[in-house]
Order: C-alpha cells, then sequence, then structure tokens
C-alpha cells in the first residue's frame, strides 16, 4: 500500500520564522509547501481523500526533527553491545523522543570490539517506527588517558591508520565523524587521512596547548567534543583546547545542555563565542535514557545514575541520560534562548554539521523530517522522510 502524502496544520510552524497556524505539505519524503493559515485552509479543501493524510497538531508545534551526532544509548541498551536488538531499541527510544536520525557513538574499547560494532551499523537495515542510523561516530581511542573521562583507559592508543583503514572498509561513507586529540602520536596523520575521505574529525578528550590545537584545526579537525568537557580549559596565559574552540570561527562546538555537564553562565560564554549557528546540542546518552536512577554500564565501565546524572565510582561524569528534546527545553527554560535558535541548534546544525544538505529545517524541497510537539513539549508525532514513525495516539 503506497503510503499517503500529509498536511500538517494547526500549529505554530518553526521554520525560518515562526508561523502561527501554519500549514506544511509534503509529497512522498519531500517538504513541497511551508505557509501560513489563510493558504493552509485552501490546500486542505482541495485535498483529495485517500491521498492525503492531515494531521492536526492542536495549537503544538511543528518543528523539524531532531537529529543526535553523538548518543552512546538509551532504553537499557548501548551500541557497544553489539547485537541487532541494541541498536533497534535505541532507534525506536529516539523516535518516540522526536529525533529522526542519529550517530550511535562508540566508546574506547579493544580493535576487534570496535570492528564488531562497525559491522553491526555497516549491515543495519532500520523500519519505519526507528530513527535513522546515519552511521558511526568514533570516539576514541585515539585520546589522551588525562582527558579519558569515562572512556576505558586500557585501551587508549596511538593513532593507527591500518586501523582507520579496516574500518573504513567496512563502513565507507557511513564512518560519519572520529574524534581523536590531535597532540598524540599519529594523530596529525591520521586527521589528513580523514579529510581525504571526506570524513568529519573533532577535537577531544583531549590535553593539546592552544598552538597543538590550531594545529589540528589547520591538518583539518572542524568539530569540539562536548564543548568544555574533556578538555584542557582556558587559562588566560594557556588558553588551551577550549580557548581554540572559542576563538577560531568554522568550528562546529558540541554541548551536553543537561545543565550538569556545562553551568548556564558558560553555554552563554559559548554562544556569545560560536554563536548559534555553530553550536550544536547533543545528548552524549547513556543505556540509562529514559530509565529510573540505578546502576548501568558504559562500555567496559559499571556507571552509577542518581537524580539523572551519570557517573563513574570514583566520581567522573560518565556520559548523560539526557534526550535532545529535553536539551532543546533547558536551552528554552533555563539559558533563555528562543525557540527557533534551540531547534536550530538541535535538527539544522547537527545536519550542516555532517554535511547534510536537505535535513534538519522546514523548507520546501528539504526532507520531510518532523516533530508534531505539544504546548508543554511533549511528542505528539515524529514524521521521518515523509512517513509517522511514532505518535502518542
Amino acid at each position: 500500500m503506497r503510503n499517503k502524502h500529509l498536511i500538517l496544520t494547526n500549529g505554530t510552524v518553526v521554520a525560518d520564522e515562526l508561523i502561527p497556524n501554519g500549514t506544511v505539505v509534503t509529497i512522498g519524503d519531500r517538504i513541497m509547501y511551508v505557509g501560513d493559515e489563510e493558504e493552509g485552509a485552501r490546500i486542505k479543501d482541495a485535498a483529495i481523500p485517500g491521498v492525503f493524510e492531515i494531521i492536526d497538531a492542536q495549537g503544538g508545534y511543528i518543528a523539524p526533527g531532531l537529529i543526535d551526532v553523538h548518543m552512546h544509548g538509551s532504553a537499557g541498551f548501548e551500541l557497544m553491545d553489539g547485537t541487532e536488538e541494541a541498536l533497534r531499541t535505541m532507534a525506536r527510544f529516539l523516535a518516540k523522543s522526536g529525533t529522526v536520525a542519529f550517530l550511535p557513538s562508540t566508546v574506547t574499547a579493544a580493535p576487534e570490539k570496535t570492528r564488531s560494532v562497525a559491522q553491526l551499523v555497516a549491515d543495519y537495515a532500520g523500519s519505519n517506527d526507528e530513527a535513522e542510523v546515519l552511521g558511526v561516530h568514533l570516539e576514541g581511542p585515539y585520546i589522551n588517558e588525562k582527558y579519558k573521562g569515562a572512556q576505558y583507559g586500557p585501551a587508549i592508543r596511538p593513532a593507527d591508520l591500518g586501523e582507520l583503514e579496516e574500518l573504513y572498509s567496512i563502513l565507507g561513507d557511513k564512518l560519519r565523524l572520529v574524534t581523536l586529540a590531535p597532540e598524540v602520536p599519529g594523530s596529525l596523520d591520521a586527521i589528513a587521512w580523514l579529510k581525504e575521505r571526506g570524513i568529519n574529525v573533532s577535537i577531544g578528550h583531549s590535553d593539546a596547548t592552544y598552538e597543538e590545537a590550531m594545529e589540528g584545526f589547520e591538518a583539518g579537525i572542524t568539530h569540539a567534543t562536548h564543548t568544555y568537557n574533556g578538555m584542557r580549559g582556558l587559562h588566560h596565559r594557556e588558553p588551551g583546547v577550549l580557548g581554540a574552540v572559542l576563538a577560531t570561527p568554522g568550528i562546529w562546538a558540541e554541548l551536553i545542555a543537561d545543565l550538569v555537564h556545562v553551568h548556564p553562565g558558560a553555554i552563554r560564554v559559548l554562544l556569545r563565542s560560536a554563536g548559534v549557528e555553530r553550536v550544536v546540542l547533543i545528548s552524549d546518552a547513556v543505556q540509562a535514557t529514559g530509565l529510573p536512577d540505578g546502576e548501568y554500564m558504559l562500555g567496559d565501565h559499571q556507571i552509577f545514575v542518581k537524580d539523572g546524572a551519570a557517573r563513574l565510582a570514583e566520581g567522573n561524569l560518565a556520559g548523560s541520560t539526557l534526550t535532545m528534546l529535553r536539551a532543546v527545553k533547558n536551552m528554552v527554560q533555563e539559558v533563555g534562548i528562543s525557540l527557533q535558535d534551540a531547534l536550530r541548534m538541535a535538527s539544522l546544525n547537527p545536519a550542516q554539521s555532517l554535511g547534510l544538505a536537505d535535513r534538519g529545517w522546514i523548507r520546501e524541497g528539504n526532507r520531510a523530517d518532523f516533530v508534531i510537539l505539544s504546548e508543554s513539549f511533549t511528542v505528539q508525532k515524529t514524521i521521518i522522510a515523509g512517513q509517522v514513525a511514532y505518535s502518542d495516539q
């Protein structure tokens, strides 16, 4: 049976401008029309029954679907479990949470384990009720022990072109993003190799000096992994990784906006420096996301979740239990930015950071990815490529 085209009505459309009582029309997996109530009413009246499905946003928001470029797990599973069940459960949870696409992220692990999860993602075929798996974010193992955070120390190693070639042979263009520390032996060669193949490189878990970070940027680094966290901080006589990120135009700056990892004041500093246009909200979610406080795993580490914050036994933060929608709410309600700007950082910016030119925003011609939100920011529907992937009814 052919899928119906969609008419989304009776909601504030979050696009280049906010459109109260707006209307969005999709044909197949593309957005064909974005407009106001008057034109929307004409389209609705002219719609051929049985061809179009009319979705009523009930006075809420018709927003772009969220994209998470850095998450490890949710709903009791993580990528490093290495099973199709794990990936499918994560993808379904994300669809219910308003996320339409994501990069499952590794943690530092033995080479054979990393190859295994790479093969899992390469072979994975999703279904219509799941967020799309865009590829892999390789977080580690080419990082600095000093800033390992919750990464598994014994598996940290120098950058290895042979290992990268093997992973690339498995994943191809599904190897989307690699986090490394540019001061680690072999990293500059690895950055150049990755750049040649169009693979995004991010600085993270790094003790680089300002000069070493800038050398990494010149070699091809374009992202910063969970800015502020897991990196040498800013000092007025040694600006460090953070100073390099804040001072350099064109770097995509990831941010965990759970208000535990980064203080709202520090978030405002980042926005002043990088601008709304370059900040990418991420969840850095672990398997405890969507579940009660308790004991869970992150790769080879046991983690403990209390009051929603995930930590190792020694107290280090170990990812988050954040959803992308919660991050958007925090940015609006606690940091004080507009809903448009918060959604941009959770949809358009992540898409652009990965080179996805037709994703992440409600514009005619773009892919039809939406989250329909109530006025209180609960998910009513998630629409992926013009199909309803999740509905609360």
